[in-house]
């Protein structure tokens, strides 16, 4: 996050854009904003509009939400909610992120999830995930862009104004967890001895059959 301070273009003294973190008097601007994503049935199942008073409840102490400004008006949002009432998922949050319609397709998106991502792992989050409709393919982009991995694909997650929806799960880890997969990845890399990373090693046979371990499975609770 840039801490509220604006960007400058070289062709014009005047600022384009900045990123801060939210305040409940920005609950106006991000209903506004939300409502538009409603509307254009693209990235939610929401239909019910939302109200300042509803936005007011996402403001729990615990979960960011960044916006962008330009000109001194809020353009976009990107948000973090719980993702379990589990405490071992207390490092982990759902997230949504809405730009404006006229600012869409500028970079708008980009700056606020970066944003975003940057406020999370100062709030001690260690895994940001979503769902993005699978038709939905700006999203998608802006979402690899900025490090999340495609998962898998939920069918028929849910209907929205009478047809089913699959969807595509997104995830990004965040901080000590980005950093150890790093290091666990490069590990698994090292050459050991009697051979590089690459010397195929035979299978640990049991009873005369190959013996293979199961793949974890997650939970979904």
């Amino acid at each position: 996050m840039d801490g509220g301070r604006p960007r400058w273009t070289a062709a014009r003294l005047q600022p384009v854009m900045s990123t801060r973190l939210a305040t409940p008097a920005d609950a106006a601007a991000i209903a506004r904003i939300y409502n538009e994503g409603i509307e254009d049935r693209s990235a939610t199942f929401e239909t019910r509009p939302r109200t300042p008073d509803d936005v007011l409840a996402w403001f729990d102490g615990i979960h960011p939400i960044v916006v962008a400004e330009r000109d001194g008006a809020v353009i976009a949002f990107a948000e973090t909610t719980a993702y379990r009432q589990r405490e071992c998922y207390a490092g982990v949050a759902e997230f949504g992120v809405y730009v404006a319609r006229e600012h869409r397709g500028q970079g708008v998106g980009r700056e606020v999830m970066e944003a975003l991502i940057a406020a999370a792992e100062s709030a001690g989050l260690w895994k940001l995930l979503s769902r993005a409709f699978v038709e939905n393919a700006a999203s998608r982009r802006l979402l690899a862009r900025v490090g999340f991995r495609e998962v898998g694909v939920y069918r028929r997650h849910a209907r929205l104004d009478g047809r089913w929806r699959d969807v595509v799960i997104v995830e990004r880890l965040l901080g000590g967890a980005a950093s150890g997969e790093a290091r666990e990845s490069r590990e698994a890399r090292r050459p050991t001895a009697g051979g590089g990373p690459d010397t195929p090693r035979e299978p640990h046979a049991t009873h005369g059959t190959s013996r293979t371990r199961p793949k974890a499975r997650r939970s979904s609770t």
